[in-house]
């Protein structure tokens, strides 16, 4: 289960440069350096919003993360305590690359009826986001093989996982 608070909403065609912006991103190797630069120039305030909460939600409309496949965008969201971010669509490349790092990232048609403060639930398993502060739910697809890769981390923590049975079995 995923419980945060909404503590950003953005419109449509939010591109990785919005993210992190392109200036920022040869200078550093560590994936750490980049939640500095988060919305630098788009939405300057979102890293300070995210510091008052310890499980942020981001809203967004269709196409989030579009633009260059720069993997420090989902490292700038994910390492901000972004718990998931809710949007009507994303391109593969994000996509696949929150899935590999474990940022959450769930599809629903129409994200209008969330706002600015709404406390939610996720329900990975029962595809819900359950609306606490309006009492609403949320109905979401996903692949069980993406379910379970979302919660062991991602890609990167369920190979982790995987070495460590291999590991313990030795």
């Amino acid at each position: 289960m995923i419980t945060g608070r909404v503590t950003s909403v953005f419109g449509p065609d939010i591109n990785t440069d919005d993210i992190i912006p392109a200036l920022f991103l040869q200078q550093s190797t560590d994936r750490a350096h980049f939640k500095k630069f988060a919305f630098d120039k788009y939405d300057p305030d979102f890293r300070e919003r995210c510091r008052q909460t310890p499980q942020n939600i981001v809203v967004a409309g269709k196409n989030f993360g579009c633009g260059s496949s720069r993997e420090q965008a989902v490292y700038a969201i994910k390492d901000n305590n972004v718990a998931c971010v809710i949007a009507q669509s994303y391109p593969d490349i994000f996509y696949r690359n929150s899935l590999s790092n474990g940022l959450v990232l769930l599809s629903v048609p129409d994200t209008t009826g969330l706002e600015m403060g709404d406390e939610l639930q996720v329900d990975l398993d029962a595809g819900t986001i359950r609306n606490q502060t309006k009492g609403t739910t949320l109905r979401f697809d996903m692949s069980a093989d993406d379910k379970e890769t979302f919660k062991q981390g991602g890609t990167i923590g369920r190979v982790r996982a995987h070495l460590e049975e291999i590991l313990r079995a030795s």
